[in-house]
């Protein structure tokens, strides 16, 4: 039975509270001493390692972490950290993934979890869609270091303009960072759509005593639904009162959260995380995408073909065991194709086949695989996701899939709205393509 995720702690008496807080929620947690943390790390290949601040020489840990062949695409979160800015900027330049504070409580570590696991998931996901590429003769390049050298960085600050930024935080202006400043969520949420996730880097969000609240999470909320948006950075930063505690707010859309009055070091530094967190996962999902190819592809041609999807979910399914993560499956039935073929033809069922998969693969995570598995079926395979997780991209897909209309041919004089129905699945220990699409059907609705 899989679990939520793998934790490796290394905590010198300093972590067991966090510890048996993460294992009552589900995951299982290691010990290692720090003489043995990078052979026990690269043995037992953990989602994510937490390093306690108070093991002897922390830094040259993560540093040799980050450094060893076998550690370096784990994910490390420091924990318990002083808030010393010296000692925050030590961690992140080491190549700290994340930095948890000694005021972090149990709930916030939890949510902002989540983002490590993600990361996770993605490089393990990249090193196994390389794997299976190659069967079908298509090299994919697992290393991205080379694409982590940007420092252009470009943040919305929403609900602030620029001199009461200056007030409320002014070292920002120091650290080299552009920050374009709309007070009004509402417009900076046109902004960042209009400009699109190649204009803005990040959020920093600030709400204000006496502000509208609402307004400034309808910004964060909006984002995340965004199916090209969702993984932006916010930071968000509030006056106090705002939240009942952390956990709400990382519950409302922020990726990390901070209570006034702010501290300049650790906003700039959990800024710099945030921001080079995601440049790095973007840096693997083109890693991931570039496994889609012409040996690898279906004929309709931005998914994979079924012989692709049934070789990777085997080594999926097997990954899995070692790992001990469960993966999701997500069978989609769309009968209109057939329906479209009777009526008019094998030109118009084409291209509304053509059409779906552009609109299932624009509607998926980068490291999700989507393939065309039937004539008038597509199997969308979710790397390391809980049923939860996978529930809400199947929400997404559905929601907008219902409202779509789509254009065929001349000889389809009207706009074609499809009939979809759907299926969740947990992927189990030697899944064939067979048994997983013959168990999701049963559950079609």
């Amino acid at each position: 039975m899989g679990f939520a995720a793998h934790l490796l702690i290394a905590g010198a008496g300093q972590t067991e509270r966090i510890a048996a807080s993460l294992a009552a929620a589900g995951c299982r947690c290691d010990e290692a001493g720090g003489a043995s943390l990078a052979a026990e790390a690269a043995s037992r290949r953990p989602n994510v390692v937490l390093l306690g601040d108070s093991m002897k020489d922390a830094v040259g840990l993560l540093r040799g972490l980050k450094a060893g062949a076998d550690t370096r695409h784990i994910p490390v979160a420091m924990i318990c950290a002083g808030g010393a800015p010296d000692r925050l900027r030590a961690y992140y330049e080491a190549g700290a993934d994340e930095v948890f504070e000694q005021e972090t409580d149990d709930r916030e570590i939890r949510a902002r979890l989540r983002a490590l696991l993600r990361l996770s998931a993605m490089e393990a996901e990249l090193d196994r869609r390389a794997a299976t590429a190659a069967e079908f003769g298509v090299a994919v390049d697992t290393e991205v270091s080379g694409d982590l050298s940007r420092t252009d960085f470009r943040l919305l600050v929403v609900g602030l303009d620029a001199a009461q930024l200056a007030a409320v935080c002014p070292r920002l202006s120091e650290t080299g960072l552009t920050f374009v400043a709309e007070p009004d969520p509402y417009r900076a949420r046109s902004r960042v759509e209009d400009d699109g996730d190649a204009g803005f880097d990040g959020a920093l969000v600030y709400i204000q005593e006496g502000a509208d609240r609402d307004k400034a999470l309808y910004f964060c909320h909006s984002v995340r639904n965004d199916r090209r948006l969702f993984d932006l950075p916010i930071f968000v930063a509030a006056e106090e009162g705002t939240f009942a505690d952390a956990a709400e707010a990382y519950s409302l859309g922020a990726s990390v959260f901070a209570a006034t009055p702010l501290d300049c070091d650790f906003v700039d530094i959990h800024l710099r995380l945030l921001l080079r967190g995601r440049e790095l996962k973007r840096a693997l999902g083109r890693r991931i995408a570039s496994a889609l190819a012409a040996g690898t592809a279906d004929p309709l041609g931005s998914v994979y073909s079924s012989r692709f999807v049934e070789s990777h979910l085997a080594r999926l399914a097997a990954d899995g065991e070692v790992r001990g993560m469960r993966s999701s499956a997500i069978l989609l039935y769309i009968p209109t194709i057939t329906e479209i073929l009777a009526v008019y033809g094998e030109e118009a069922a084409t291209l509304l086949r053509q059409q779906l998969a552009d609109w299932l693969s624009g509607l998926v995570r980068v490291e999700d695989t989507i393939g065309h598995t039937g004539t008038d079926e597509f199997l969308v395979l979710l790397p390391e996701t809980p049923g939860d997780d996978a529930e809400t991209v199947r929400g997404r897909i559905t929601g907008v899939l219902h409202q779509s209309e789509f254009r065929l041919t001349d000889n389809v004089p009207v706009g074609v709205n499809v009939y979809l129905q759907s299926a969740l699945a947990t992927i189990a220990a030697d899944e064939t393509l067979e048994s997983l699409v013959g168990r999701a059907s049963e559950a079609l609705e």
